[in-house]
């Protein structure tokens, strides 16, 4: 059986992590299925591009579409496929009319707009339907109408080989009296505008702290595609001090053992809060101005499961204020983390999402023998 990924290549690297935990799901429950990427070069982000070399795949990658190339193109990208598994990129849908014999499973963001109903002649078209969120965000009402092919699985969540926090600190170097402060910049998904304030009050809280009450404290920036892009961020000096590590884009292991070992977790992005999460690291959330995130995070806040900051409330005090409750006060915090843990984890997962595609798969595969 052959699954051709198709992720969002427009938005952070979440997508492409996402499909790559359930590709490796795919594999586990079934070692003989192929599994390929395809990116939209015409959305493309060069960071999402890095990020599904960095997960073992070198993808296929679908130039700009005329009416001239259209079928040929498409025939070259997603001929072989027996099931294509979007990521938000269902706006791809028409091309299924040049592969006929693919199943098209997709597995929607929360709508931003209307789009779920804007969608629905190309949603009706579906095979199946995927929902990852956690229960906290809801199901949106526009999907009823295709409940028959909807599965709701909850957060794709891969943690078997994360080693335990003590372990995973000791693979990165750190010291016991050295807090680490993460945080994946991720070529600002949210925009420029946003991603700067996030980085100038996240350096300025951490500087904060290291001038007063954590004087060891390190700070580290995950997927940083070019150090440049940390420049002209207004608080940020353009030549960072040594207590700032700056990481480029890296494979979802090292990534994840990076969130193991923080003492805090700045969550801005919904699958890096479903890990810091399901890992048990202690998060201050500054979610994007989407409603995947904000539903997300404000679920969070309400059941007291991790301090939660909209964009018109911050500043490097207020971080600075949090970042220093949740590092002092242990007994709350450790409260905070079982909360966030069950709100969070649960449910078929990325295991369930599998099986789904691998029952629609193998229906398709015995529909073209018969």
């Amino acid at each position: 059986m052959k699954v051709i990924m198709v992720p969002c290549v427009e938005g952070g690297i979440g997508h492409v992590s996402r499909t790559a935990t359930l590709a490796r799901a795919l594999r586990r429950l079934d070692p003989t299925v192929e599994v390929d990427y395809v990116l939209d070069t015409v959305r493309l982000r060069p960071v999402n591009a890095e990020m599904t070399m960095q997960m073992g795949y070198r993808p296929r990658l679908l130039p700009p579409l005329s009416r001239d190339n259209r079928d040929a193109v498409t025939r070259a990208c997603l001929g072989d496929a027996d099931v294509i598994v979007d990521d938000t990129a269902r706006y791809l849908l028409p091309l299924r009319a040049c592969v006929p014999q693919a199943a098209w499973v997709s597995i929607p963001i929360h709508p931003v707009g209307d789009e779920l109903f804007g969608d629905w002649p190309f949603m009706a078209q579906m095979d199946a339907f995927i929902w990852a969120y956690a229960p906290l965000v809801g199901l949106p009402p526009e999907l009823a109408m295709f409940a028959d092919k909807v599965t709701e699985t909850g957060p794709f969540l891969d943690l078997g080989g994360v080693p335990d926090r003590n372990a995973a600190r000791a693979a990165l170097g750190l010291r016991p009296e050295e807090p680490m402060l993460l945080y994946a910049v991720r070529n600002f998904p949210f925009g420029r505008e946003f991603g700067h304030r996030v980085v100038g009050s996240l350096y300025g809280a951490a500087e904060a702290l290291r001038r007063t009450t954590h004087p060891a404290l390190r700070l580290h920036l995950l997927a940083v595609k070019d150090r440049e892009e940390l420049r002209g961020v207004p608080g940020v000096p353009d030549e960072l001090p040594d207590w700032v590590h700056v990481h480029g884009v890296m494979p979802q292991p090292d990534a994840l053992l990076h969130i193991r070992a923080a003492d805090l977790l700045l969550g801005e992005g919904t699958s890096t809060v479903h890990e810091g999460a399901a890992l048990r690291t202690p998060m201050v959330l500054v979610p994007g101005p989407i409603s995947e995130t904000l539903l997300l995070a404000r679920g969070l806040k309400r059941n007291n499961a991790a301090p939660c900051f909209e964009p018109a409330e911050l500043s490097p005090d207020a971080l600075a204020q949090a970042f220093r409750a949740v590092l002092d006060n242990r007994a709350e915090t450790a409260a905070m983390l079982d909360r966030a843990h069950s709100l969070v984890t649960g449910g078929g997962g990325v295991d369930a999402a599998a099986r789904l595609v691998l029952e629609i798969g193998a229906k398709r595969l015995a529909a073209r023998k018969a």
